[in-house]
């Protein structure tokens, strides 16, 4: 008896989402669980650079461009330290969007949650750990705070999630 012939999914387009760490690497996991469904046509695939600064960060997703063609490349990184300007030109030129956290991802967290965001990242996390007792780094850590329509309410207030999520779609 033949087997029935398997279903193929093509994806249509592709995403690469570069986290400078592993909380932002949950995060982006946790974005893409909500936006892109399962054969829906776009293919994202996410990746942690380790940290080690923004040019490290964006060098890293220069590199993973070598590597695939992606239709679309973002790097989410902390803006506490700043990026060379030959490496912002490097990314640019490789049409890689820089989403920058101020002053880091956790401060990000605390905007989107419609919070007061210190200037120090320091006092961004400590204020973030009152707010949110799960791991950051656990993807699922994000459902409860983070709903999709919450999300959805929030990305006009704030333009990095906005510009994010705007990324997300292949329309």
């Amino acid at each position: 008896m033949k087997k029935p012939d398997r279903i193929r999914r093509v994806a249509l387009s592709t995403i690469l989402l570069v986290g400078e760490g592993a909380t932002e690497k949950a995060f982006l996991s946790y974005i893409k669980s909500l936006y892109i469904n399962r054969g829906c046509g776009v293919s994202a695939t996410i990746r942690n650079a380790h940290g080690k600064g923004p040019d490290h960060v964006a060098n890293y997703a220069i590199a993973q461009c070598g590597n695939v063609a992606y239709d679309r490349v973002v790097v989410l990184l902390d803006t506490d330290l700043q990026m060379s300007p030959t490496v912002r030109r490097r990314a640019a030129s490789k049409r890689i969007q820089v989403i920058g956290s101020t002053p880091c991802f956790e401060g990000l967290l605390l905007k989107i949650l419609g919070e007061h965001v210190p200037a120090i990242s320091k006092q961004c996390k400590e204020r973030l750990g009152s707010k949110l007792p799960d791991r950051l780094t656990a993807r699922d850590g994000y459902a409860l705070k983070f709903p999709k329509e919450f999300l959805d309410e929030r990305r006009n207030d704030v333009p990095e999630l906005g510009t994010l999520l705007d990324f997300l779609r292949f329309d």
